[in-house]
């Protein structure tokens, strides 16, 4: 570049010709000094080389001096690609003041209440607050867009708003929804056209994601696993690992239900299957059981009616659980009733360390006519753990050979070495135990419900 003013002094042509040359460009242009200051930029190039953004395509003018380009369409498509993986409404809108072709940039958008929000570009980030719609109302060429008619349309007052800017006019661009652009030193009507479309459409679809993962949320509320509540004389504790650990839901459930007589019911069940399906078809099985429970409290007697009205609901999913009621004995310890369908055996840890497997059988629940559920009582002398579990736990296959299974076996071994441990510490010891053999590999629905009486 030096080399080129030395030519132009030779020509007669002295730097403000240079500059009326490079300011005639259709591209957006830079000239950098071997010092790396920039002694030529042309209008466009205060609206397209914005913070944060590459840029562009460099030419080497030899002597230290460099050109930088960008054509309205690579600043098109470079803010394009930074709002196309955003899908967060707060981000999309910070991203669009950011990258937005102006000197000044401000998204006003509908708000909570009946109130508008508007987002503005500082030299410290993006700026959001709150303002009327009276307002906003107020500004011609603002109303117009937030109406939704087509722009730009001209802002000619900058009324009471925080627009950051000084002086008017400014251009305001309907992004649709009720939501608006507003730019001060534009300078581009086509460019500031083609952004508020992108910028619109990457609103919408943020504003789309948000509001599903809203009412997924809502949806998935009652599924997730509840809270383990306190209970004199009783050490609960439990472990829930879903197979699909981004849904935080799963086939595997679990429930413990205080009574008014210092006694509680609890359960622990499987659906067949993993996943949103599964965790779908457990909330049935959970609200099922809640409304029974108002009836019947006995676990046998309990599971039949289960299975009864599972079957009138149509089920398809096999079911299989174990359901229990517990008193605190008066002098130390617990009295237990069991009952299960189809589910793998509790255990039982005395506090010497032996482990014993309770017997109780019946058929899986909600898919098998005539099925039959027996029930047997235990009792839990003070420091004696009883275990329920799914069989995600003992079908459990090894990270280094998914032929190998975690086995009935190891479960004991492992729930032998918990003997004097607190329930929480039960829990986490076998956690520690199953995950190690695991590793990262995929497993099925972990779940286990620890139930000890008070030492």
């Amino acid at each position: 570049m030096a080399q080129g003013y030395r030519q132009g002094a030779d020509t007669g042509l002295d730097p403000e010709s240079w500059r009326r040359l490079v300011d005639g460009f259709d591209e957006a242009v830079v000239v950098v000094d071997p010092a790396g200051v920039v002694r030529l930029a042309n209008p466009l190039a205060a609206t397209l080389f914005r913070p944060g953004m590459p840029e562009g395509r460099r030419l080497d003018l030899g002597g230290g001096w460099t050109a930088w380009f960008r054509a309205r369409a690579d600043f098109l498509e470079r803010a394009s690609q930074r709002l196309a993986v955003l899908t967060d409404r707060a981000e999309t809108l910070h991203a669009i003041v950011e990258l937005a072709p102006a000197d000044h940039a401000v998204v006003v958008v509908p708000g909570s209440r009946g109130r508008l929000e508007w987002w503005r570009r500082t030299a410290a980030g993006a700026q959001v607050g709150r303002t009327t719609r009276q307002a906003a109302s107020a500004v011609p060429g603002l109303a117009e867009a937030l109406a939704g008619v087509p722009g730009p349309v001209e802002v000619d007052a900058l009324g009471d708003l925080p627009w950051g800017a000084t002086e008017a006019p400014g251009v305001a661009v309907s992004l649709g929804g009720g939501g608006a652009l507003v730019l001060f030193g534009a300078g581009d009507a086509e460019l500031t056209r083609r952004f508020a479309e992108r910028s619109a459409a990457a609103l919408d679809a943020a504003v789309r994601f948000g509001e599903r993962e809203r009412t997924v949320e809502v949806l998935r509320a009652p599924l997730l696993p509840p809270a383990l509540p306190e209970i004199a004389g009783v050490r609960l504790a439990r472990l829930y690992e879903p197979a699909h650990r981004r849904d935080l839901v799963g086939g595997d459930f679990y429930d413990v239900h205080p009574r008014e007589d210092g006694g509680a019911v609890f359960v622990l069940g499987d659906v067949a299957g993993n996943g949103l399906d599964a965790a779908v078809h457990a909330g049935r099985v959970r609200q099922s059981l809640h409304t029974l429970l108002l009836v019947e409290q006995r676990p046998a007697r309990l599971l039949a009616l289960l299975d009864t009205a599972l079957r009138a609901a149509g089920s398809r999913l096999f079911t299989t659980l174990v359901a229990g009621s517990l008193v605190p004995v008066q002098a130390g310890g617990l009295r237990l009733v069991l009952a299960a369908g189809g589910h793998p055996a509790p255990l039982v840890l005395r506090a010497d360390g032996r482990v014993d497997e309770i017997a109780v059988h019946g058929g899986i629940v909600g898919v098998l006519p005539e099925a039959r559920f027996n029930q047997t009582a235990v009792l839990l002398a003070p420091g004696d753990t009883l275990l329920l579990y799914s069989d995600g736990v003992t079908e459990a296959r090894a990270h280094d050979d998914r032929q190998e299974l975690f086995g009935d076996k190891r479960l004991r071994t492992a729930l032998a070495d918990c003997a004097g441990l607190p329930a929480e510490a039960v829990a986490e010891h076998l956690r520690r135990v199953v995950f190690g053999w695991l590793g990262d590999a995929e497993h099925d629905d972990v779940t286990m419900l620890v139930v000890q009486a008070e030492p």
